[in-house]
């Protein structure tokens, strides 16, 4: 029977500025199919490195970990390019579980069973094998015990060969832990092709349900296989020490990560125009009514607020007391519905959405709900860029419609406030020069606008976030960017249309 993994000479180390971090040297490993491990070692010492290796969750934006010998699964080696054929066979359920919690409990089981062809029916079935027959209706509303529960039954909807779990009982009491536990053995039990492996520091839990223990030692670089009896002497797995050597200079490791940062750009344009046929057609729908209704109150006020004071400015400083106001509403209209309200609606839009738009994306990072997106085999560009994009294109252009109307609207009040002007003559002079072709430059402006702003708010709130610090630094990165965009756009596109 073939090994589930074999380790051949295989080392593993972080780049690091100056030097590599080593964590493994030539480790010599066989791990036969259908094995249940627990997987032990210091903090830090390399485990979910080493989990997230044969996940396929490595990030593409930082430098990736220098790997040497070889390591496979099933005979594909993981050594490169995560193998496609794995991506189905292959589960993690990591420490922070990845739930979606804009999506119920059961939605989330459904979205794992649709991405690998088979039924949501089965989600109620899934559910009750994990003990959660009747889950509340929102995220939010869980326990820790039931989170991982139903990170378990997310996970075995995909019907996986291997199943990786990063401290599945953290955070549980022991009764907790002992039940997920027993949960984990059980369904590794039901699937005589599966091979699971749990990073755990709570062996405790695992009495008698294991098949073997991986132990990682840290200073001495190995990677070994004990019997399932094993326990670790205290203070017999040390603690992670730094040790640098070898490596690339410093200065290499920086132009690297510069280099990946502008690869992860392209990278990122390129997904937004292969993605853009919508997938998830029902995540495209309610993202578009969000951005619509979320500002559009908001933009409706500034462009009342801008064409009523333009008119009222105009028309109260006329210096010729009274004369050509006909040809003061027509060029403050001109210059209103053309060029001052498109550009400051296209900033309140921005304003108010991508703050909320790269906090969630952020966030979503930090909380590993893009990581279980790809566990699931669902593309996060299908599931975020996507609707990200058609809410902005579309969301942005009838924003925009709102704030001109609402400023002519506005206009219209100021001429009668100080000049008396009838609806009529207003609308003969506001609108006199203002044609189809202007209304053709409005659309194209907040099109692309739209289309840039939300491909700057994805890549910048999915780029890498270990804290909440980086979450906040990447939402007003976005925003003062995507604001940048808007008024790049609408002075590049209005000074080629009508200089």
């Amino acid at each position: 029977m073939t090994p589930a993994l074999v380790f051949r000479k295989f080392g593993l180390a972080h780049r690091r500025p100056g030097g590599d971090d080593v964590l493994l040297a030539d480790v010599d490993l066989e791990l036969a199919q259908h094995g249940f491990y627990v997987f032990v070692g210091a903090s830090g010492g390399g485990k979910s490195s080493l989990l997230r290796i044969l996940a396929g969750l490595v990030e593409s934006r930082e430098p990736a970990p220098r790997m040497s010998g070889e390591l496979t699964a099933w005979g594909e080696s993981l050594t490169g390019d995560h193998p496609e054929s794995l991506r189905d066979k292959v589960v993690a359920i990591l420490q922070d579980e990845g739930l979606l919690d804009e999506l119920s409990p059961r939605a989330n089981v459904e979205l794992a069973l649709r991405a690998v062809d088979r039924s949501p029916l089965l989600a109620p079935a899934l559910l009750a094998q994990v003990g959660l027959p009747e889950p509340p209706e929102r995220i939010a509303q869980l326990s820790g015990g039931m989170r991982k529960r139903l990170a378990v039954a997310r996970a075995l909807a995909q019907s996986p060969r291997l199943l990786l779990c990063d401290e599945p009982t953290a955070g549980l009491d022991p009764e907790a832990a002992s039940t997920i536990a027993r949960l984990l053995r059980e369904a590794h039990d039901q699937d005589a092709e599966r091979t699971t492996i749990v990073i755990t520091h709570d062996l405790a839990a695992f009495e008698g349900l294991v098949d073997g223990v991986l132990v990682l030692d840290r200073p001495g670089r190995t990677l070994r296989l004990e019997g399932p009896t094993f326990r670790p002497e205290h203070g017999s797995i040390a603690p992670r020490t730094l040790d640098q050597g070898g490596g690339e200079p410093a200065a290499l490791h920086g132009l690297r990560r510069v280099l990946l940062q502008l690869a992860a750009i392209g990278e990122t344009l390129l997904e937004s125009l292969r993605r853009l046929p919508p997938v998830e057609f029902g995540q495209v729908a309610r993202t578009v009514v969000r951005f619509v209704l979320e500002p559009i109150l908001f933009v409706a006020v500034a462009g009342g607020v801008i064409g009523g004071l333009a008119t009222f400015f105009a028309l109260r400083n006329n210096p010729v007391q009274g004369g050509f106001e006909s040809a003061l509403l027509t060029g403050t209209g001109k210059v209103a519905t053309a060029v001052l309200v498109p550009l400051l609606s296209g900033f309140f839009f921005t304003a108010r959405i991508v703050a909320g738009a790269a906090a969630r994306l952020g966030t979503m990072k930090r909380t590993n709900q893009v990581a279980a997106l790809q566990m699931m085999g669902v593309r996060p560009a299908d599931y975020l860029l996507t609707p990200l994009i058609w809410g902005m294109v579309l969301a942005m252009p009838l924003v925009t419609l709102a704030g001109v109307v609402a400023a002519a609207a506005a206009s219209l009040l100021a001429a009668g406030v100080v000049s008396g002007t009838t609806t009529v003559g207003w609308a003969m002079a506001y609108f006199a020069t203002v044609d189809a072709a202007d209304l053709l430059v409005i659309l194209g402006k907040s099109t692309l606008s739209g289309y840039l702003v939300a491909v700057c708010c994805y890549h910048l709130g999915t780029g890498p976030k270990r804290s909440g610090a980086e979450v906040g630094e990447a939402v007003n990165t976005a925003i003062v960017v995507g604001m940048g965009l808007v008024l790049a756009v609408h002075a590049g596109v209005t000074f080629l249309v009508y200089a």
